[in-house]
């Protein structure tokens, strides 16, 4: 059964793949107006978040399609117009370092909306393609050993199913005209590269071998022309690269169709014109990216040519021609489901937002509403998460539920066992158990701590200090204001013995009421003294929350 959910939010432009798509060699006397093409720029490769996909017009002017991505690789368009991105995250050790991969999904942006399309996948997702009915191939790799590539399948309904699997590492999935996937490998040993022909599920045979893949490096993107001429990149381990072809048969084209490409040449399309297009990231801690253009009688110009990173890969990785007009993502919806007993896929699209009940008082005006739609229900806690464009203030930003008649503040924040280790930037998360209506609206209450708390949390007390008077000032849509909503205080410990909540019996005092914050109309603040002789040595949390929506909080230490 289907579960729906509603999302509305304020007006914020939430901001939140090779396709299969017949390449027409230029006819004389005729010429084809360019689609723009997107490129995956993985610029963050050594940790999570920060990277982006850029899309490029005719002229080779860019601008950012898609922002703060978890290592995008692989772009396919589906014949609709659909975009889909791979991304995955990694698990760290306590040195810093990846060790595994802990979570994958491919993002789907269709109709200027941007959701997660599937889940449930076994490793780095890599290559990534579309057949002509619209269902999606992609390759997850074993990290970190990469002895074998999983080939799953994922029809438009979001049904994933394992199509076959090749040896080693496999960046390049790629369609001939019969409908035949190819996939870029290694040889069973693991010695050289291969490309492998995988006609039907579970059924593979060696289209290229050692005799190519040998004594030069492997390949890496592979695409098809209009002749059903296979192109595939290679790259050694320093860069070095070249493009080559091989025939129906599989025997390779002499000479090679580009030779000398000393920036890693990764992803290849192609346009309207047959013009190829190669994507090459860079080689080094400080070279340049670039996109390569060949005529199809290889003439060679830098189509393009840009630094996005800082380390790793410094330009764009692997590309693809959208088939028409694309429409921006006006939202990035990232749907994590932890505990969920099957994959989850989602299908996101705008709705009216006068279809769900308007926010409650503190919130402001809501005028983006969307509905998702689910395969399977997933096991709670179910944790959402939303990217915001960085200019939005998200500290400001809030996620409310729909439950029981009544809207819910579900946000969570760094206390929260379900907060993630690694937050993405310009995120706010939320846990529910259900899937119901929910809103994104910015709260118009913040608090600000006032002394004898310092605001930067370098504030250190004694342990045995009786009382911490915790006081707040607030301000209303960013001005001072002396209109004191009541309000309600929670304290966690976030370091030194038990971590988590503290119960209200631990710190309530005679003079206070309960978890309620004095209001002190004549000094326009709130007040509360926490009883904190009992804490003990440890680092501390304080919320502040009006209407149930944390308006503010303050951290310090005891010794």
């Amino acid at each position: 059964m289907k579960t729906k959910q509603l999302l509305k939010y304020q007006s914020l432009a939430l901001v939140t793949g090779l396709a299969l798509f017949a390449t027409l060699w230029a006819i004389p006397g005729t010429a084809h107006a360019q689609s723009d093409l997107f490129a995956s720029v993985n610029s963050n490769p050594y940790s999570n978040g920060g990277s982006n996909i850029y899309q490029y017009d005719p002229a080779g002017s860019y601008t950012t399609f898609l922002p703060n991505l978890d290592h995008p690789r692989g772009l396919a368009f589906d014949s609709a117009g659909n975009l889909f991105v791979t991304t995955f995250t990694w698990a760290f050790d306590s040195n810093g370092d990846p060790v595994g991969v802990q979570t994958e999904a491919i993002l789907k942006v269709s109709g200027g909306v941007a959701s997660t399309f599937a889940t449930g996948f076994n490793g780095a997702l890599e290559g990534l393609v579309t057949d002509s009915t619209g269902n999606l191939f992609v390759a997850s790799g074993n990290f970190p050993d990469e002895i074998a590539s999983t080939i799953y399948k994922i029809t438009p309904d979001g049904t994933l199913s394992t199509f076959g699997s090749v040896p080693g590492q496999c960046f390049g999935l790629a369609f001939d005209s019969s409908g035949t996937l190819f996939a870029a490998g290694s040889n069973e040993t693991l010695t050289c590269g291969a490309i492998y022909k995988l006609p039907s599920p579970n059924v593979r045979s060696v289209f290229v071998g050692d005799q190519s893949f040998c004594s030069v490096p492997g390949p890496i993107g592979l695409t098809f022309d209009a002749f059903d001429i296979l192109f595939v990149s290679t790259s050694d381990d320093n860069g070095n690269g070249d493009i080559r072809k091989f025939g129906a048969d599989g025997t390779e084209i002499t000479p090679p169709f580009a030779t000398g490409l000393t920036k890693s040449p990764r992803g290849l399309a192609f346009d309207s014109d047959g013009n190829l297009f190669v994507a090459e990231p860079g080689f080094g801690c400080c070279a340049v990216g670039d996109i390569l253009k060949f005529t199809p009688l290889g003439a060679q110009t830098v189509f393009a040519s840009q630094v996005f990173g800082t380390r790793g890969n410094r330009g764009p990785e692997f590309l693809a021609f959208a088939p028409g007009a694309v429409a921006p993502p006006s939202t990035a919806v990232v749907l994590t489901f932890p505990d969920a007993t099957a994959p989850v896929t989602t299908t996101v699209t705008p709705v009216d937002p006068n279809s769900v009940p308007p926010p409650p008082s503190g919130f402001g005006t809501i005028n983006l509403a969307l509905d998702i739609t689910t395969t399977a229900t997933p096991t709670g806690p179910i944790i959402i998460a939303f990217t915001v464009p960085s200019a939005l203030d998200v500290s400001t930003l809030r996620v409310l539920h729909y439950d029981n008649g009544t809207w819910v503040d579900s946000t969570i924040y760094r206390t929260d066992p379900n907060y993630p280790s690694n937050p993405a930037p310009n995120t706010v998360y939320a846990s529910v158990n259900s899937l119901s209506p929910f809103m994104v609206a910015t709260f118009k209450y913040a608090a600000q701590i006032q002394q004898p708390i310092n605001a930067d949390g370098t504030s250190v007390f004694n342990a045995k200090r009786g009382v911490i008077p915790v006081t707040f000032k607030l301000t209303s849509d960013g001005v001072a204001t002396c209109q004191l909503p009541p309000a309600t205080i929670s304290v966690f410990r976030t370091s030194g013995g038990a971590v988590g909540s503290i119960d209200e019996s631990t710190y309530l005092l005679k003079s206070d009421s309960g978890s309620n914050f004095r209001i002190d109309s004549t000094k326009c603040q709130y007040s509360y003294n926490l009883g904190a002789s009992s804490f003990g040595p440890g680092t501390y949390q304080v919320f502040i929350s009006i209407g149930g929506s944390v308006a503010g909080s303050a951290t310090f230490a005891l010794k």
